[in-house]
């Protein structure tokens, strides 16, 4: 029992060193922010920022894609074994204590070898606990928790990244295939509309008050027209793929989940930007960064800790008899105390000292890349929403105008006065206008989801996929 005694008074003591927090975010004075950005409205943006387009599909679809995409799924088991490997990590803070038990039974065989008595006959029993610890006088255990537990808080906004991004490509692949839904309705009307002239042009020509040109002319225009129709379907079919891809369903299946939905949702006002600072606190990218580097910092420390000579306790207790009650009868305790280190090893230590310190760079570099990116990401929508809003302005203003053009031309062509050319560029002008004006209000909401997306802070977990190992559960049934 002194065993015990022994091992009850060390453990406390060997364990003082124990969980450490991690020392505080590191300073950011060094990375040179700007006061503010070049625009910023009033409304604060929402968590679930794709609900601020009021399009319930778009939700349902996004809802989806968070819980069943097997690239989310996949990031968050990657998150599961930086929880484990931060849970072993931290093993290293207590003893490591092993037992066995050994039962050896001896008996003399038949043959014509044959001593007298018994008493090489028999049973004999042996157990032994062993009892070690490191004592981390440098601090290498201690630095390979640390580095452990950033790498975990590193893959926790690794999936929150991961879950942003798919959610901004649903969101812009949904507003892509409403586009063109809307561009089909539209194609379709200017279709009718191009063969009803041709009807009349070609009653003309019967007459004799059209020339064969005109009617050529208009001829090309409806086969200009029914090639677009043609791309605008193709375009509806590839768009359903590739939500049924990020859904991580068959795009059979996606048909249940699609309402037809011509035109675009409607946008609210510029949100709230707030300032750089605030942003790169709350940016899931910007956070992962930070912890690789946190963690490429403790992995050069642990680096630097395994130059240097590892100090070690170990207590041994071993017992044994012929019955299995006699091991705890008498036990032999042995402790020991223990130095050992590297003398000599070519560099080998050295060398990947000086790889983790040029890592601990790298990831620095990286770092202020990261933020430099994300305050650049924000910038670059605020510009860009600026400059679609305008865009649609102008095209707007043009619309009118060739609306009235081409009523003139068509008066004017109908007494004689202008050749059809001049009507058939109108008409082409005009609903060449029409589907501009679509495309450019389906940019604004794409970007306005970029623009979402560079301030967002992270997803509720509630919204994120479950760790339920589902499709492994039935992989092995299905091959047991």
């Amino acid at each position: 029992m002194r065993f015990f005694r022994v091992l009850a008074i060390c453990l406390p003591l060997l364990s003082a060193c124990a969980a450490q927090p991690l020392p505080p975010d590191l300073a950011q004075e060094t990375l040179g922010l700007p006061d503010g950005f070049r625009a910023s409205g009033s409304e604060a943006p929402e968590v679930r920022w794709w609900r601020s387009f009021d399009d319930p599909q778009m939700n349902r679809l996004v809802q989806l894609a968070l819980h069943d995409n097997p690239d989310l799924q996949a990031t968050l088991w990657r998150l599961q074994q930086a929880e484990a490997a931060a849970v072993g990590a931290r093993s290293g803070f207590w003893p490591r204590l092993t037992g066995r038990l050994d039962n050896t039974e001896q008996r003399i065989a038949d043959g014509d070898f044959d001593f007298e008595g018994s008493e090489n006959e028999g049973n004999s029993w042996s157990g032994r606990l062993a009892a070690s610890y490191e004592i981390d006088l440098w601090g290498r255990v201690r630095a390979g928790a640390r580095a452990a537990e950033a790498g975990r808080l590193a893959q926790e906004q690794n999936l929150q990244t991961a879950a942003l991004s798919l959610a901004a490509e649903v969101a812009i692949t949904w507003l892509q295939l409403r586009e063109q839904w809307g561009q089909r309705e539209l194609l379709l009307q200017q279709l009718e509309t191009n063969r009803k002239t041709l009807q009349v042009l070609e009653l003309r020509f019967g007459r004799g008050a059209s020339a064969a040109a005109d009617v050529l002319q208009q001829r090309q225009l409806v086969q200009q027209s029914e090639q677009e129709l043609q791309q605008a379907e193709a375009d509806i079919q590839t768009f359903k793929v590739q939500l049924a891809a990020l859904l991580g369903v068959a795009d059979q299946a996606l048909e249940g989940h699609l309402q037809f939905a011509a035109g675009m949702p409607s946008m609210r006002s510029l949100p709230d930007t707030g300032v750089p600072s605030q942003l790169l606190l709350r940016r899931p990218d910007v956070q992962q960064a930070q912890r690789q580097l946190l963690q490429g910092y403790y992995l050069a420390d642990q680096a630097w800790a395994e130059r240097l000579p590892v100090f070690s306790l170990a207590a041994i207790a071993s017992g044994g008899g012929s019955a299995i009650s006699d091991i705890t009868k008498d036990w032999l305790l042995t402790i020991t105390a223990a130095a050992e280190g590297v003398i000599f090893d070519g560099g080998q230590l050295a060398a990947a000292q000086d790889q983790q310190d040029a890592v601990l760079q790298e990831r620095w570099a990286l770092y202020r890349s990261t933020v430099i990116q994300a305050l650049s990401e924000v910038e670059q929508a605020l510009i860009r929403e600026r400059a679609i809003e305008e865009r649609l302005l102008h095209l707007r203003e043009r619309e009118r105008l060739s609306d009235l053009i081409v009523v003139r031309q068509r008066r004017a062509y109908a007494r004689g006065a202008v050749d059809f050319l001049n009507v058939l560029t109108a008409t082409n002008e005009q609903q060449s206008l029409a589907r501009q004006i679509l495309s450019a209000r389906r940019e604004l909401m794409e970007n306005r989801v970029t623009l979402y997306r560079a301030l967002s802070g992270g997803l509720p977990r509630e919204d994120l996929p479950p760790a339920a190992p589902v499709e492994l559960e039935l992989y092995r049934e299905g091959n047991s």
